[in-house]
């Protein structure tokens, strides 16, 4: 928070008064911001990749490595959820979990998975809801496996599906996450999570934060499944939806649509430290948004910090 408010202050002080400038203990040769992307480097983001895009103008106000190719890990189950609505799926139908699900989450090698066994009838819902609230990959491929597609044949809708939303650096091995050969990249995933959030059932789902999981079958199997984007409870932000992912290859990954400060973006963050960090760098950047629009016009002359002049930034 310090940090956002920090370079407001400084950015503000610069456009309105620079002859201000001199007064204020800079390094010599410190340059001012000329685009978003410098703003957000003042800072020193750790994210290895990430994207700020402002979702009604489609532009990218803060980018670094955005074409960088990144294993998603359980962002991939945004693209899962996709294509399953796409195939008009009745919610309330049910589907008997099976050990090809286990095996797929890894659940018994520390995989993300909700309490079940072979046999174990959860709703198409519940599904839903387990996959993109707690990941829990073994929902994630029961909810794949309940369209009746080969699963070969769902995987290539996933990869037909990012195409067609402009995602054409993007390519997914299966449904739930687990394969760090999986790929996407920043900027594509801008577009995926914004087209994942224009669904009303899809925000619906990603924003609670706490569901009871019923099984309609063993009720020794229902549960109550939590949210992990913590920013739900964050006063500042207005969350649309949210997915977290996490691979030992990948890191901490965050992408979001978001309102923030009176602007819709999409924000993804790659290869975090920490999930801590992916959220604060998430607001962060977010809170950088409103400065990195206006330093995209063209009629403000760069500045050396330390002078009250413009000067040509031409090699």
């Amino acid at each position: 928070m310090f940090k956002s408010k920090f370079a407001i202050l400084l950015f503000g002080l610069l456009i309105a008064a620079p002859q201000m400038a001199s007064a204020l203990e800079m390094p010599m040769g410190l340059q001012m911001p000329q685009n978003g992307t410098q703003l957000a480097e003042m800072f020193g983001v750790n994210a290895q990749s990430y994207v700020v895009e402002d979702v009604n103008s489609g532009q990218m106000l803060i980018s670094n490595n955005s074409n960088m190719a990144w294993p998603p890990a359980s962002l991939t189950k945004l693209v899962t959820a996709l294509v399953v609505l796409d195939t008009k799926p009745r919610l309330y139908n049910t589907v008997a979990m099976t050990e090809a699900d286990q095996a797929a989450g890894w659940c018994d090698q520390g995989g993300a998975c909700i309490k079940a066994a072979p046999g174990v009838r959860f709703t198409v819902d519940g599904l839903f809801h387990a996959a993109l609230m707690p990941s829990a990959n073994n929902a994630a491929n029961a909810l794949a496996r309940s369209t009746g597609l080969p699963m070969r044949t769902f995987v290539d809708r996933m990869n037909q599906k990012a195409a067609s939303l402009g995602a054409t650096n993007t390519h997914f091995n299966e449904p739930t996450g687990m394969d760090p050969a999986n790929q996407i990249t920043a900027r594509d995933y801008a577009k995926i999570v914004t087209a994942a959030f224009a669904n009303p059932y899809l925000k619906e789902v990603a924003n609670t934060q706490r569901y009871l999981l019923r099984s309609t079958n063993n009720w020794r199997y229902t549960q109550t499944i939590q949210n992990t984007d913590k920013l739900l409870a964050d006063a500042d932000v207005q969350m649309l939806g949210a997915k977290t992912g996490y691979l030992d290859e990948s890191r901490y990954n965050f992408a979001s649509l978001l309102k923030y400060d009176g602007q819709k973006l999409a924000v993804v963050v790659l290869g975090e430290p920490h999930l801590y960090t992916a959220f604060a760098e998430t607001k962060l950047l977010a809170s950088l948004a409103n400065q990195a629009e206006f330093l995209a016009y063209d009629y403000l002359q760069p500045m050396v910090l330390g002078t009250s002049t413009g000067v040509s930034m031409a090699n």
